[in-house]
């Protein structure tokens, strides 16, 4: 009973909806009901083709049948038969769940069981069917939407992840599960699909209801083919859309001699959405840190792998995916997929470097030559990309501009800093640092003021507490991805980082109102880049064209071609420079927008969007011949009239059909056996003439050549645009870089913030005054003075200890701010040569070509790396890696194994960095390496002071070990060593209980004063030793 109640207010609430639908129908104009109709494409659903091949019934024009080259009316099915069809689909359990209920949230999929779409012996399938599993064998691993009239379906599996993803009904009808979308909402629901990590295919009628009514196949289906194909990393979003910079990366592997396990990597990554093409060609060892560091900063969405990687290769890219490669390549979409989201990941074709070769030079065509010096295993990962992008019609991202000019920009070149992505995890750069040591987790906490919530940024744009997020003022997309490339890249030349940090200078202090009507112009502009690069992939719909000229005129008028800025540097002289805003430029950019109809395109009406030029007149030419039509049907009245003797007969329009004779059943008995009967009332009958049939089917046949020819007008515009793709771009990257030079100008208006004094020397110093941590700055934050490398010939100011050092070994107590300090010192150094002022009072350094980091525990188990090995390949790579302009910024080297091994190592590795003589910042708990490099003058050691306060307890419990001191943190930098870390006293701030610190505090006391005993023991030994060799006459050793 229960079931048949839900069953009931089912049908109660379709038929509601049904009448709703009609009476809307009817109150629509005939103008509305032809836009709608020509939207979709087709005014027939293949549910209707297939039963009125069942029945005998041919397509006909408008929705009419024609049988034997005679009119005929199809059968409207009563209201009757229509609920007993929905009985009997209900009764059979076709609806999933409850009629009412589902499709609400996340659709309801209890009553449903996995079903691939697959053929099944003895099956049989309806026309619609067979298309759909012909398009699954070549796209098995693709949600398939799949156009049917009004609407997208999908079918089997693919409905019921469409049901869970986009909650909406999953029914069963025929042999597959159903579901069903809107097509004007195709678009929203193919992003849903594709964000949660779904390869999604739009399968599109190739045919119209009216050419094809008078074709020789108008029995047969519709023909289909799947025309759009989208993924994570080639979904290029609108561009009103915000983010959207998904990342395809193509990769290909040469392995080595096996020696250490090294190889040689290719790599080709571009954007779709803006159009960046990057490439790279290295060597890499058993870590594959060279290629990690790569993805970090590429962040690809989407790889494309060459089958036959190396196992290490393999390791790194599952670790990064979050899943072994093989089991997200080309498997059938399932319903457990959707909780899924990670890296999708693609196995191209195996290549020789000849075969990838010859491709490319076939791809690019005359213009091979941009790609001819291109590195062999580049070339085999360029020729992967390429194939892979035809899929997606995306392929010409990878071609050369008009102006001759590659796409293809390497990775790394002399012109930047190497940042390692062990530098861009811990450091915080992109994302917050997440290192996992104590210090950092604690700095935050022990600051004065923290427990009121004052040790956090004052300013944090971004909110995710990263440097990037606090140099972040953009106004723009395209400015804010400019300014990330600075961050991931800074410079390396001493001229192109003066010219930078010159206009950022210029912009800080400028006051003319120009600069500031452009600089909050730019915050009402679209994504120009993405814009562009949607016109150049021929995707960019009317609406959005209309928003990028607008974008485009809006920003030519931000720079006059009569603009002046008064004693400006040469760099915003050249990006406001009449070289880069042409005149010709915006002749063109005037010309299209004149063109356009601002309704028509606002509405999408392709046949009215050209409102004057060529294209206008060649639509104009087949909008008449639809009017003649109209004009001739509408003469066509006074033969009606004369012909029943009405004088005052209108032609109507209702539910779509144009030009009906509306009469009562008292007269309907008498019209002539040749008129339609179309549809009928409780009192009216309406009819069409056997010319008003023929005409109508005239007039489809016009209206669908006018439809064609609009799409063909539309795509030819858009190449028109895309013609000047070069210009347009260049002129979108000069907004770019104007929007992140302000950026930096808005950063340098903060208080505390200088100009740094870069240096272009042969080795690595700071000078730094009074410096702060960019991201937690605030009046809580101790500001700190940091000197080290200076050379011998460098003009100081004052003398100061051991200046010439390369090395600071800094201890200190635990919490008491030393990760804090060598964070500061590696992002300021990063800010300043990204032509950023820096949070100091006074800044002097010299430019760094790597900044290098070792700091916190972590594991890889994905690639079977644990903690202290994880440590010791991360060391390795800085030692091979480091030179005497690096940076090297190390935090509690050897901690993840025993005390002795892990001194043994922090000791070997410093030894040798001050061999390479890079610039070292060496924290460490381990107090006797201090003493082990006291007479080094390389060396420098310091720790964070502190004020040792009255005992935490003064209870006789404590009296026997000594009680635990309690320490003012005063976290300013200072000469010398510390002699204890105070473990015990963060143990105690953290809240652990008094019976476990009373039991570590004797424990300590044991550990220290057997370790003493030993060295008591052993110093009396080599006593007694030198004693006895002095009296047989023996040299006394010095060990």
């Amino acid at each position: 009973m229960g079931q048949t109640k839900r069953v009931q207010a089912s049908l109660s609430s379709f038929f509601k909806r049904s009448t709703q639908e009609k009476s809307d129908s009817s109150s629509q104009t005939p103008e509305q009901k032809r836009r709608r109709t020509d939207a979709s494409g087709s005014s027939r659903s293949d549910s209707e083709t297939e039963t009125e091949q069942r029945t005998g019934l041919h397509a006909g024009t408008g929705g009419q049948g024609q049988s034997s080259g005679h009119t005929t009316v199809r059968a409207v099915a009563d209201a009757e038969g229509l609920k007993e069809r929905v009985r009997r689909r209900a009764r059979e359990g076709a609806v999933a769940g409850s009629a009412v209920s589902a499709g609400v949230g996340t659709g309801r999929l209890e009553e449903t069981e996995e079903q691939l779409v697959r053929r099944r012996a003895g099956e049989r399938y309806t026309p619609l069917e067979e298309q759909v599993l012909a398009a699954k064998q070549q796209h098995a691993d693709t949600v398939l939407a799949v156009e049917v009239g009004y609407k997208f379906r999908f079918f089997g599996e693919d409905a019921r992840i469409a049901a869970r993803v986009l909650g909406i009904m999953c029914t069963r009808a025929n042999n597959f599960y159903n579901a069903s979308i809107p097509a004007p909402r195709l678009m929203v629901h193919v992003r849903r699909l594709v964000h949660a990590g779904f390869k999604v295919g739009v399968m599109r009628q190739t045919e119209t209801a009216a050419l094809k009514a008078a074709s020789e196949g108008r029995g047969a289906p519709f023909g289909r083919q799947v025309a759009e194909i989208f993924t994570a990393g080639t979904l290029v979003e609108d561009v009103d859309e915000p983010g959207g910079e998904r990342v395809v990366a193509s990769i290909a592997e040469v392995a080595g001699d096996g020696r250490e396990g090294r190889t040689t990597l290719g790599i080709v990554a571009v954007q779709p959405g803006t159009g960046d093409v990057v490439y790279d060609e290295f060597e890499d060892g058993i870590l594959r840190g060279a290629l990690d560091t790569r993805l970090a900063h590429v962040r690809p969405a989407e790889l494309v792998v060459a089958p036959g990687l190396t196992t290490e290769t393999e390791r790194v890219l599952a670790a990064y995916t979050g899943c072994a490669l093989d089991a997200s390549a080309g498997c059938e979409p399932r319903l457990e997929h959707a909780e899924r989201s990670g890296v999708r990941v693609e196995f191209g074709t195996a290549q020789s470097v000849e075969e990838a070769r010859r491709a490319a030079a076939e791809f690019y065509g005359a213009q091979a030559a941009c790609v001819a010096t291109l590195p062999d295993t580049a070339a085999v990962a360029l020729a992967q990309l390429v194939e892979y992008l035809r899929a997606f019609g995306l392929e010409r991202a990878l071609l050369p501009t008009a102006d001759g000019a590659s796409p293809l920009v390497p990775f790394h070149t002399r012109m930047h800093m190497l940042l390692p992505a062990t530098a861009l995890q811990t450091l915080g750069v992109f994302t917050a640092a997440t290192s996992g040591d104590a210090d950092s987790r604690l700095d935050a906490l022990l600051l004065p003021g923290a427990r009121a919530g004052g040790v956090h940024s004052t300013h944090m744009p971004g909110g995710d507490g990263s440097l990037f997020s606090t140099m972040d003022f953009t106004h723009s997309q395209f400015g804010r991805r400019m300014l990330r490339r600075w961050v991931a890249h800074p410079l390396v030349t001493a001229d192109l980082l003066s010219d930078r940090t010159d206009a950022v200078a210029f912009l800080r202090d400028a006051a003319d109102p120009a600069l500031g009507r452009l600089r909050t112009g730019l915050s009402q502009l679209v994504d120009l880049e993405r814009g562009l690069c949607r016109i150049r992939y021929a995707q960019a719909t009317p609406p959005e064209l209309l928003r990028i000229l607008r974008s485009l005129a809006a920003a030519m008028a931000l720079v006059p071609p009569d603009l002046h800025i008064a004693d400006c540097p040469r760099l915003v002289a050249e990006l406001l420079s009449a070289d880069v805003w042409t005149t010709e430029l915006r002749d063109s950019v005037h010309t299209w927008r004149e063109q356009l109809d601002a309704d028509s395109a606002k509405a999408t009406r392709t046949e009215t969007l050209f409102a004057r030029g060529p294209l206008a007149d060649e639509l104009r030419a087949h909008q008449n011949r639809v009017e003649a039509v109209d004009a001739e049907l509408q003469s066509h009245i006074e033969e009606v009239r004369t012909q029943l003797g009405d004088a005052s007969l209108e032609f109507r329009s209702v539910a779509g059909s144009d030009y009906l004779v509306d009469l009562r059943h008292s007269r309907a008995k008498h019209v002539p056996p040749d008129w339609v009967r179309v549809s009928a009332t409780k009192t009216h009958a309406r009819f069409h003439t056997p010319f008003a049939v023929a005409r109508l089917a005239e007039r489809e046949r016009r209206r669908e050549a006018l439809l064609l020819a609009a799409r063909d007008a539309y795509r030819r515009f858009l190449a028109l645009i895309t013609a000047c793709y070069a210009g347009l771009r260049r002129m979108v990257t000069s907004l770019a870089t104007l929007d992140a030079l302000f950026s930096l100008a808005i950063l340098a208006q903060q208080p505390g913030f200088c100009r740094p004094d870069i240096v272009d020397a042969p080795a690595a110093f700071v000078d730094l005054c009074d410096a702060v941590h960019p991201v937690l700055r605030g009046a809580s934050y101790v500001p700190n003075s940091v000197r080290l490398g200076f050379p011998d010939f460098q003009d100081t100011p004052t003398a100061e200890v051991n200046s010439t050092a390369r090395a600071m070994i800094l201890t200190g107590p635990n919490a008491g701010g030393k990760s804090s300090l060598i964070r500061t010192v590696a992002l300021i150094a990063i800010m300043a040569q990204c032509g950023s002022y820096v949070p100091a009072r006074r800044a002097r350094l010299a430019i760094v070509d790597a900044v290098f980091t070792r700091i916190g525990a972590s594991d890889k188990l994905m690639a079977a790396q644990s903690t202290f090995m994880v440590e010791m390949r991360e060391t390795a790579d800085i030692l091979r890696h480091v030179s005497p302009r690096s940076l090297v910024v190390i935090d509690e080297l050897g901690r993840g194994t025993s005390t002795h091994d892990g001194a043994a190592i922090a000791f070997a590795v410093l030894a040798h960095l001050l061999h390479c003589r890079p610039l070292v910042f060496f924290v460490t708990h381990y107090a006797h390496l201090a003493d082990a490099f006291a007479a080094n003058s390389l060396v420098r050691s310091c720790h964070m002071s502190f004020v040792e306060l009255a005992s935490a307890s003064a209870n006789s419990e404590y009296s026997s070990v000594g009680a635990i001191p309690e320490l003012a943190f005063l976290y300013k930098l200072a000469n010398g060593a510390s002699s204890d870390s105070f473990g015990l006293n963060v143990a105690r701030i953290a809240g652990l209980p008094d019976s476990l610190l009373r039991c570590a505090k004797e424990r300590a006391v044991c550990m220290r004063s057997d370790l003493d005993s030993r060295w008591a023991a052993r110093c009396a030994v080599l006593l007694r030793n030198s004693v006895a060799q002095a009296k047989r006459g023996f040299p006394i050793s010095e060990t």
